[in-house]
């Protein structure tokens, strides 16, 4: 979206300095800082006008305009195997709903084992998923507040438990997902999760949403792998598969700025 003010400071039209307080001026410095520090290969941020911002943003309009999954609004995220870049399509997904869209996203991060959301947005590791399913924190006490508007996290741990599994197959992960929808009835929730093949998580956190985005990554993804991996989900449940870190983009004919893709979670 353009920023018209800067159009009109531009044309020399914008004149009025309004003087900020010491709160304000330090507010906007620990913003700036932390929005200096947000991953580069978050790309519905800092470079929403590329090739690849812009296939993320053809998720976004699949999901508000296709009639199977323009009234869902929890979605997860999932590949087959580690290093296929699941997390960084959920949390640019997240972006492209809340700043796109003008719609409040509530991004989780359910990889209770090597999580990895709140290094993205420069974050310590904090208490979360992990902590309310075992009842020592309350789910208002762990949401992240991001420097993007309309974006909270809600992180997975701040100490991988013993038994991750186990806490994700509880009644408490349902309570949790019912909780997080109750208490923002008009967010979308987006949910990262582990690999199929690397841990039972994902199928089980698949019967709490209502759409599944299966991530593969381009010439890393084995078909077997791929294969075994989608028979283990509901079918009817899964939105599509999105290809990642593809190397070959017609930059030239849309006159996108290429940027390499290589960094994965």
């Amino acid at each position: 979206m353009v920023d018209i003010s800067k159009a009109f400071e531009k044309a020399g039209q914008s004149t009025v300095n309004v003087e900020k307080t010491p709160i304000e001026q330090k507010t906007e410095e620990i913003k700036l800082t932390m929005e200096q520090k947000l991953d580069d290969h978050l790309y519905m941020y800092h470079m929403p006008y590329t090739y690849i911002a812009e296939q993320i943003r053809k998720i976004r309009t699949y999901i508000f305009h296709t009639p199977a999954w323009a009234d869902k609004r929890v979605f997860m995220v999932t590949s087959s195997l580690p290093s296929e870049g699941k997390s960084l399509i959920s949390a640019n997904i997240a972006i492209s709903i809340a700043r796109g869209e003008d719609q409040n996203v509530v991004l989780i991060d359910c990889d209770l084992r090597r999580p990895s959301i709140y290094k993205l947005f420069n974050y310590s590791a904090s208490p979360g998923v992990s902590e309310i399913l075992q009842g020592k924190k309350k789910l208002q006490d762990c949401l992240l507040k991001t420097p993007i508007e309309r974006l909270t996290i809600l992180p997975s741990t701040i100490d991988p438990p013993s038994n991750p599994a186990e806490l994700l197959e509880s009644r408490n992960m349902a309570n949790l997902i019912e909780e997080v929808k109750s208490e923002h009835p008009d967010s979308y929730i987006i949910i990262d999760t582990p690999p199929v093949q690397a841990t039972v998580d994902p199928k089980v956190i698949s019967n709490y949403v209502d759409g599944i985005f299966f991530v593969s990554r381009y010439r890393y993804t084995r078909q077997e792998d791929y294969k075994a991996a989608i028979s283990i989900l509901k079918k009817e449940k899964i939105v599509g598969t999105i290809l990642n870190a593809v190397d070959v983009m017609p930059t030239a004919k849309y006159k996108y700025k290429k940027y390499n893709y290589h960094k994965y979670y």
